[in-house]
């Protein structure tokens, strides 16, 4: 076991020394003045050493029978393995880094947004560090441009394009506003005008150099998508199997849908919804609602001793800062790194413009409780600083390189219809809701599987999600552009969440029927696939991605 541990440490540290902002994101503050390097050399150095990592871990991580539960070192070795997989995966097969612009935003994002929002450091090591990151980000879009390769999908380059646009107001009035707030006018200008410069000369190239060449076509692939199905989420089932449950359940979730709106004396489902929605918060009691709805779930959580959770942690449900609303343009849950010290997560909400009665509608009251499961408790907040603070190191890192999608989203998922049956989102229009989102996530489903292997258009897809799930054109657009640049994400909450239950019917058929006692038992292992925990827990054959 040790010499396992050692490893993991080792290649934890290699890790963070060559990607500074994977550091940040850890709660670590090594290198917090610096940007990773994407010239060809230094990403070939990182694809190098996760597979040493690899060709070291992977031997243990497939010691033992597979039919019996693993030895601790067996276990550690498999729960990190995903890291290294993920960051081979990035640069070989999805080259993120010459097919998508938005990937290097996404990076000063990374970079500049803990800085201004989290304590990280003392004031004034923060306010070197953003100068330091703001004065590296025109080199590393220079990086950008001699890596990106003409012929990119158009929507890859549409997203970039859009997503400059909220940098450049991060870059620009966020840093400004930082600087003002911690009693330093001014300090920031120049390094903030000249990434200003950078950014707006990255969109102009991607609009005159790249949009013009782009093709149609943002299929990730058969053989992408079938590795992260059998690596990331270690599930046996083809692209076509996972589109067809995800179909069956849009199906199945769409009659209970019309049972329930018949109860309710509405016409039809549709009807049902829209008049569901037509009740939502004025504008000056959006954020409020949503405090209200989190501290009630915590309170029902609290109460009813359905999970346990972490000392000290804190989550703070706040108005999205208006520099960052075209960047998180509806809600969004930042958690804390596994390194922070404090805990502290935020919820932050995006009001509408004054006078947007259409965005208002994007939260109804009925939504509010379902909502504040899934992002608080105990979903979202309560998963992720409880792998914060797992047992072991290899589990507090499980989630690096947006990994462990299906434990995270699946557990997020999954406490909605939990809480459901604890008797808590119990009246009929927050049920009418929930269940409209399952048609959206079984959407997902079909969409992640069929656009990966090239048989579903990106236009299809968009009218799927207006027709099924009843969704908004403009934002059905949105929803799907972040989708074909994530594969293997959407599918994630639906497929989690079978994985979630399925596994907590086997621990309640063989241990115990506790739902506390499932719950903590599955977060103590942190955000990595629930077969490798049914493994782990002795539930479960080895997943297969693990064989020798």
């Amino acid at each position: 076991m040790a010499s396992v541990q050692r490893i993991i440490a080792r290649l934890a540290d290699e890790l963070v020394a060559a990607d500074p902002v994977l550091a940040t994101s850890l709660g670590r503050t090594d290198g917090l003045d610096s940007l990773p390097s994407f010239s060809r050399d230094a990403v070939a150095a990182r694809v190098a050493l996760a597979r040493r990592g690899i060709d070291e871990l992977a031997p243990a991580a497939a010691a033992g029978p597979a039919d019996r539960p693993p030895a601790a070192a067996t276990a550690e070795a498999a729960v990190f393995l995903p890291v290294l997989w993920r960051l081979v995966r990035r640069y070989d097969s999805l080259r993120v880094h010459q097919m998508a612009p938005g990937s290097y935003l996404d990076v000063a994002f990374e970079a500049l947004m803990p800085l201004l929002l989290r304590d990280l450091a003392p004031e004034d090591e923060r306010v070197r560090a953003l100068e330091s990151r703001l004065r590296a980000l025109p080199g590393m879009l220079e990086e950008a441009r001699a890596n990106l390769e003409p012929g990119l999908p158009r929507v890859f380059v549409e997203n970039a394009v859009e997503l400059c646009e909220g940098l450049i107001r991060l870059a620009g009035k966020g840093v400004r506003d930082f600087a003002a707030g911690v009693r330093r006018p001014g300090s920031l200008d120049v390094a903030s005008a000249a990434a200003v410069g950078a950014l707006a000369s990255y969109r102009e190239f991607l609009r005159d150099k790249m949009l013009p060449v782009t093709i149609d076509r943002c299929a990730s692939g058969r053989a992408v998508i079938t590795d992260i199905l059998r690596r990331e989420h270690m599930l046996d089932e083809t692209p076509e199997q996972i589109a067809a449950l995800g179909r069956s359940i849009i199906a199945e979730t769409q009659a209970e849908m019309r049972a329930l709106a018949a109860d309710m004396g509405a016409g039809d489902a549709g009807a049902a919804v829209a008049a569901v929605r037509a009740a939502h918060p004025a504008f000056d009691d959006l954020v409020p609602e949503y405090r209200r709805a989190v501290s009630a779930a915590r309170d029902f959580v609290v109460t009813h001793d359905l999970v346990t959770l972490v000392e000290g942690a804190e989550l703070e449900v706040t108005a999205t800062p208006e520099y960052l609303r075209n960047v998180l343009p509806f809600a969004a849950y930042d958690p804390p790194g596994p390194f922070a010290a404090r805990q502290l997560g935020y919820y932050y909400v995006t009001p509408p413009p004054p006078g947007d009665a259409a965005g208002l509608a994007a939260h109804p009251m009925a939504s509010m409780p379902t909502t504040g499961v899934h992002e608080a408790f105990p979903g979202h907040h309560v998963q992720l600083t409880r792998a914060n603070r797992a047992p072991s190191l290899a589990r507090r890192l499980a989630g690096a390189y947006e990994g462990g999608d299906l434990l995270a989203e699946g557990w997020a998922f999954y406490c909605e219809e939990m809480m459901e049956r604890q008797g808590f989102l119990a009246a009929p229009e927050v049920r009418l809701m929930r269940l409209n989102d399952q048609v959206w996530r079984a959407c997902r489903v079909v969409i992640d599987a069929e656009v990966a292997v090239g048989r579903m258009p990106f236009t299809e897809a968009v009218d799927l999600l207006v027709r099924e799930a009843r969704m908004d054109p403009r934002l059905a657009d949105l929803e799907v552009r972040r989708y074909v640049e994530n594969p293997g994400t959407p599918m994630s909450y639906l497929l989690g969440k079978r994985e979630v239950i399925a596994l907590a019917r086997e621990f309640a058929r063989t241990r115990s029927a506790s739902l506390k006692v499932f719950h903590d038992a599955l977060l103590d292992w942190g955000s990595v696939s629930p077969r490798l925990i049914a493994w782990g827990l002795g539930l479960g054959p080895r997943p297969a991605a693990f064989a020798a």
